[in-house]
């Protein structure tokens, strides 16, 4: 008996496998199509042996992330500074508990938006980069709006509290510093011809069964910090606070571009 709880605290305590490039991709692709986002995207060899470069870089040098190597370090290749620096960074936890960048929506967005094709991809311990610049190649003939989470999504979380997201987040420019809990980021993706006729968010609302809930809406292109951060077409709703558990909530967005306007309706219910 005594040696069944032995093995039993040896199963407990043992450290969870990393996940492999190719089941972050896989689990990358799952979460954008059960959210109505294209998936099929491919991982690029080349930009994974970067991430991994890059990782054993931050590794060697007792670095928790960063976006820069410096040459002459111990573990400096010139991949792995691509990496770092046209990828996502963290150190919040590997894939298989979830997608680590969840709560960090300027890098979730860049992982999300429709356009992405290619990435490299690479993870050790709670280290995890993804080489996404160069990645974003898929065309759309038509407009349309993407949004995550996606029309007819249960178990969507009723709340967020975004910290160090770098170089902001997309609550803190519109008053909801990083470390506020509010209600969680709804992502809005504008693509087709559309996303070059220089879209903006004209207008969004989010209703619940007790009326309108009051939402923060951000448009990059209108923010000097986020401009130059993300795709165009890509605008996030924020609520300013939690919302209700098991509870079904209506989106509407607009918008607007020197060609033409869309206008799309969806609904989600929180967990």
């Amino acid at each position: 008996m005594k040696r069944l709880v032995f093995l039993a605290a040896l199963v407990l305590v043992s450290p969870a496998l990393a996940a492999t490039p190719a089941q972050i991709v896989a689990k990358l692709n799952a979460q954008r199509v059960a959210n109505g986002i294209p998936g099929g995207i491919v991982l690029d060899p080349a930009w994974t042996t970067g991430c991994e470069h890059h990782i054993r870089y931050e590794e060697l040098n007792g670095i928790g992330w960063t976006h820069n190597e410096v040459a002459g370090k111990p573990g400096w290749t010139h991949d792995g500074m691509l990496a770092g620096l046209q990828g996502d960074q963290a150190d919040t936890g590997g894939y298989d508990s979830g997608n680590p960048y969840e709560n960090l929506p300027l890098h979730l967005a860049g992982q999300l938006a429709p356009q992405l094709q290619r990435v490299g991809a690479y993870e050790s311990g709670v280290r995890t980069c993804v080489q996404l610049a160069g990645g974003w190649t898929r065309q759309f003939a038509s407009n349309t709006i993407y949004t995550y989470p996606g029309g007819g999504r249960t178990g969507v979380q009723t709340s967020q509290d975004v910290h160090g997201e770098w170089p902001t987040s997309p609550g803190a420019v519109v008053g909801l510093p990083q470390g506020t809990t509010t209600g969680p980021t709804i992502y809005v993706f504008a693509v087709g011809p559309i996303a070059s006729q220089q879209p903006r968010l004209a207008s969004a609302h989010l209703v619940g069964p007790g009326g309108p809930v009051n939402i923060r809406l951000v448009d990059p292109s209108q923010h000097a910090q986020l401009k130059y951060e993300l795709l165009p077409g890509i605008f996030f709703l924020v609520p300013v606070s939690p919302l209700a558990p098991h509870t079904r909530y209506t989106a509407t967005v607009t918008v607007q571009s020197k060609g033409p306007t869309l206008t799309k309706h969806w609904s989600f219910v929180t967990a």
